[in-house]
């Protein structure tokens, strides 16, 4: 073999290397790109909230809504809304499953340009500045989490008969020992 011929092999050789590299820069490239066309990223999903403050006495019930679009260009995967109340003040202790009866919805995937609207509901326990907002999360590891506006929430105490739904409770529980009381004596004295 001469040299020649040698080097023609070497230089095939190293053009075969070339086109097999950069083959799998192509395949890796279009597969990245199908990779992120398969999943919106955290801009295409908007929350928008219908209210951006309320003022309450402690004991009633503010509703609002939220409005999820899809402003991309595929669908979007499944996603899960779940509301959530914070207190703006120290001392003051917030349990979310006490202001809200529903705190979670589950959406099917939305498609581009599509929109749903999704009803909450508050029941302001007690007086205080609050926030409550609504966050986007999906199963989708790509899915960045999406969040709403806060409605703001200020609530007065009720200065006439505070917990509204408290005192009615407390008023009967103790007349339930009295009656098995008066029940029991009359039971007795048939005997």
């Amino acid at each position: 073999m001469n040299s020649s011929d040698e080097k023609l092999r070497a230089l095939l050789g190293l053009r075969v290397v070339c086109l097999v590299l950069l083959g799998g820069l192509v395949v890796f490239g279009v597969a990245s790109a199908a990779r992120a066309q398969g999943s919106p990223t955290s801009g295409a999903v908007t929350v928008e909230i219908s209210r951006e403050s309320a003022a309450l006495t402690a004991g009633e019930w503010v509703e609002f809504n939220t409005v999820l679009r899809n402003n991309g260009a595929i669908a979007t995967p499944p996603m899960t809304a779940h509301l959530s109340i914070a207190a703006l003040a120290a001392g003051k202790h917030v349990d979310p499953e006490d202001w809200s009866p529903q705190r979670t919805q589950f959406l099917s995937p939305l498609q581009p340009g599509e929109s749903v609207q999704l009803p909450w509901r508050l029941h302001v326990l007690f007086e205080g500045a609050f926030a409550s907002f609504v966050t986007l999360v999906s199963e989708n590891e790509s899915f960045a989490p999406v969040v709403s506006p806060s409605l703001r929430v200020q609530v007065a105490q009720d200065s006439i008969l505070p917990w509204k739904d408290v005192i009615p409770v407390v008023a009967v529980v103790p007349l339930f020992p009295l009656a098995l009381l008066v029940i029991t004596v009359a039971y007795a004295r048939r005997r």
